[in-house]
């Protein structure tokens, strides 16, 4: 257990160090207000300087761990005899992933459609039926076609459509500064408390199975945990800005660490402008939602690993397996965080 929580800390660490440096680099790139040198706009208005506006570190990442992991979902298929477009599955993943960020940036057209990643997450979506559908054709083999073709469409809507939702939050133009950067990382924080909780108090109480049949380990009591330890951190981000916002006058390091903290969760912890539920009850409701999805996600996540008979995605990581095993619960948590902060409770 201790090397386990050992690994566990250093991930989060990195985590939380490449979102201070995405933000970090947003601010950078940011087109100063009020009259500047020219030379001070030269690269801020430039398509880097709009690209890294929109996001940097953050969508790297997203688009390597996509990567990683649309490899490791090749292998589980294949273990199971289907034969995938891999190669191609391999690129419209990371093409997935990449069109959030790079739309927003202008890169795509100037447009107000263009530059709504939704509209290209959707052409990418269509490019990977369309096109797996010609390399079934062109393979002239029409033995297990449905088989290897719905292997094909999972890997990309598994693997590179749905955590690329977590990049339209991050990206989308209509999340303003690096706000996008931070519901994201709140997002990630609480979906992956979920997975403390239920791993703690599974291993400390963990009585009754869930669905032996698909994850042995996993405990009815286990899962209660999950719930707790999402409702708790998501309540604990809305106390933060709270304290923040009475420590505004605070200078020095303790001034630097409050404002850290208060621009972090602004937007998550803020009251409505719309009105809806008070920033301590969508709290809650946000920490059942992320547990409840991320929970579902890990089941499903070991369905597949149980029929490739497999334990681990990969060993990647020590004590924790492949980029599958860590992000099994996000993949189904962040499109269900990106429609209720930007869609029902519109918080940015």
């Amino acid at each position: 257990m201790g090397q386990r929580i050992a690994y566990g800390t250093a991930a989060i660490l990195a985590i939380l160090s490449l979102f201070l440096a995405d933000v970090q680099l947003g601010k950078e790139a940011t087109v100063p207000m009020g009259p500047v040198l020219d030379a001070d706009l030269s690269w801020r208005t430039t398509f880097i300087g709009h690209l890294l506006r929109q996001g940097s570190m953050i969508p790297l990442m997203f688009i390597l761990a996509g990567f990683a992991g649309a490899r490791e979902l090749s292998n589980f298929l294949r273990q199971k005899g289907a034969q995938p477009f891999h190669r191609f599955a391999w690129i419209m993943v990371c093409v997935t992933m990449a069109v959030p960020w790079l739309s927003a940036a202008g890169w795509l057209g100037s447009g107000v459609a263009e530059a709504e990643g939704l509209m290209w997450s959707l052409v990418s979506v269509m490019v990977t039926v369309i096109g797996t559908g010609v390399l079934m054709v062109l393979r002239r083999d029409t033995d297990e076609a449905l088989r290897d073709v719905g292997a094909t469409w999972l890997i990309v809507l598994y693997v590179g459509f749905l955590p690329s939702f977590g990049l339209h939050l991050r990206c989308s133009q209509d999340v303003p500064g690096v706000e996008g950067a931070w519901l994201l990382l709140i997002t990630v924080l609480v979906c992956k408390s979920s997975d403390i909780g239920a791993y703690f108090m599974g291993s400390a109480i963990g009585r009754h199975k869930l669905i032996p049949e698909v994850s042995p380990g996993k405990s009815v009591e286990g899962m209660v945990g999950g719930f707790i330890g999402s409702v708790v951190v998501a309540m604990g981000f809305v106390m933060a800005y709270r304290w923040a916002s009475l420590r505004v006058d605070d200078v020095g390091t303790i001034g630097g660490i409050v404002s850290l903290i208060q621009d972090m969760t602004e937007s998550f912890a803020a009251p409505s402008a719309n009105g809806g539920p008070t920033p301590m009850v969508r709290a809650a409701l946000f920490g059942l939602a992320m547990s409840a999805s991320g929970q579902f996600g890990d089941l499903i996540e070991s369905c597949f690993k149980r029929d490739a008979q497999i334990k681990d995605s990969a060993k990647i990581i020590p004590k924790f397996g492949g980029i599958l095993d860590l992000v099994d619960s996000p993949v189904f948590s962040v499109p269900v965080a990106w429609l209720l902060l930007t869609v029902v409770w519109k918080v940015v």
